[in-house]
């Protein structure tokens, strides 16, 4: 049996996690933090994921000073 693809679900998680760190900011200001344009804060705010990598989400995420970990366990047959 196939697992489902974590990658969406991690995406979530990391842009849900930064969308409440930045819920104070602006969209220009958080734009500046993150280093990038206003457009994409308002894409990640807006939930539209599919137009970001889970790597750079990662990056937002560490360019706003978060430790970010992944967790890998194991099922047992």
């Amino acid at each position: 049996m196939r697992q489902p693809d974590p990658i969406p679900d991690l995406k979530r998680q990391v842009a849900t996690s930064l969308v409440a760190r930045l819920e104070a900011w602006n969209q220009v200001m958080a734009a500046e933090l993150l280093r990038t344009d206003q457009p994409r804060v308002s894409d990640l705010r807006n939930a539209k994921l599919g137009r970001f990598s889970l790597e750079q989400l990662i990056r937002f995420a560490a360019r706003y000073r978060a430790t970010v970990s992944i967790e890998i366990s194991w099922r047992r047959r």
